[in-house]
């Protein structure tokens, strides 16, 4: 059975929203759950904005093969800057390893599930910039 770290945010998430970290982890779990993956404790990542501390400390231990897969809460906690995002998926395609959202329940673990997450990342943060409602 695939074990996979979760990781849960002590921050507003991306959409602006602050979601209990015990909620987190039972979303975290649950998603683990429907896909026959062992859930680890979390990783919660510090309150500062921009701090992905724990993120890389997570996919240090990836890189030393002690779990299969990172499983975040939700998209929102994805770093809104390229390069940071690009270094968690040369990590995770390097080591043959997955990437699971819970909240959406996506998996990564290729180069084209890499691509199309990126496509729906890039529609989600555009959706920031729609109007909420039409006149």
């Amino acid at each position: 059975m695939n074990k996979f770290r979760g990781y849960i945010s002590s921050r507003k998430l991306a959409d602006g929203s602050l979601i209990d970290q015990n909620i987190q982890n039972l979303v975290i779990r649950r998603a683990c759950e429907n896909n026959n993956f062992m859930f680890m404790l979390s990783a919660t990542e510090y309150g500062m904005k921009n701090c992905y501390l724990m993120l890389n400390q997570v996919l240090l231990e990836i890189n030393k093969n002690k779990f299969d897969g990172i499983a975040f809460y939700s998209i929102d906690q994805f770093p809104l800057k390229e390069n940071l995002r690009k270094n968690i998926y040369d990590v995770i395609l390097k080591k043959k390893k997955k990437i699971l959202i819970s909240q959406e329940n996506i998996i990564i673990k290729s180069k084209i599930d890499v691509e199309k997450f990126e496509n729906l990342f890039s529609i989600k943060s555009l959706l920031n910039f729609c109007p909420k409602k039409l006149n």
